[in-house]
């Protein structure tokens, strides 16, 4: 049986979209061997290769509120919010809280803020690894990590397809993070979430074209990073459109 590895992009509540797509794979009987994250995407990761299921995991996002500017986050130093929240999250369902001790082979990004390169987390502490993934700029506080600041992962790779290139025979890649023109005028935290987001959406061609299905569920530029309140509706998205691909995904 071939390998299958897994690529799933950041795009804070947007990655809810994920599970939706996990959820229909599982239901299929299709279950990654190796798992390459980033961001939102490497939340879902984590809980899928420690055995999670997509629906498991999607109501612990709605108890723990992922994304979520109103019960998430807590405010310290200069207008910025601590990661570790999402460390803390990790830690309360993963108890053993290690990267290597996962049922999969997982993955995780982040960006090296002080050395200018991509970081890759493939052992260690699965809290941290997350934390630092989870880190959209000009939102949180950088995480320091052995003397470097860490931060989103999508800065430099929003979708880490090439992580799997070498360890896998087929790739199956999730993409929430598509961008498309905004309507209207944006105030400042606006301007923020669109700046970070054209940043980070520059990378995902070059990825797409190395995936042997490329999934990229529809309307996900209707929703902000962290538009909690519609979680619902982006999980159902994210599972409907991943019925619409039975033929491809069962060719593979």
């Amino acid at each position: 049986m071939d390998k299958l590895g897994l690529a799933l992009s950041g795009g804070g509540i947007r990655g809810v979209a994920h599970l939706g797509v996990l959820q229909y794979l599982t239901e299929l009987g299709i279950k990654p061997s190796v798992i390459a994250c980033t961001s939102a995407g490497s939340l879902a990761g984590a809980f899928y290769a420690a055995g999670f299921e997509p629906e498991e995991i999607f109501k612990i996002g709605k108890s723990e509120k992922f994304f979520s500017f109103s019960n998430l986050f807590k405010r310290s130093g200069v207008g910025l919010f601590s990661t570790d929240v999402f460390e803390n999250i990790i830690k309360k369902y993963i108890s053993h809280n290690t990267i290597e001790s996962l049922d999969i082979q997982l993955y995780i990004t982040a960006t090296d803020l002080t050395n200018a390169k991509l970081k890759i987390f493939s052992e260690g502490s699965l809290g941290t690894a997350i934390k630092a993934s989870c880190c959209i700029p000009l939102v949180f506080q950088p995480v320091l990590f052995e003397g470097a600041y860490l931060t989103d992962g999508g800065i430099l790779n929003n979708f880490p397809v090439n992580l799997l290139e070498g360890k896998v025979d087929k790739i199956i890649g999730i993409n929430v993070n598509k961008l498309n023109a905004v309507q209207g005028k944006m105030g400042y935290k606006r301007i923020i979430e669109r700046t970070v987001q054209v940043a980070i959406g520059n990378s995902v061609t070059t990825s797409k074209n190395k995936c042997n299905l490329y999934i990229e569920p529809p309307n996900m530029h209707n929703y902000r990073t962290f538009d909690f309140k519609k979680i619902d509706e982006i999980y159902k998205i994210g599972y409907e459109y991943a019925q619409s691909c039975k033929k491809e995904l069962l060719k593979l």
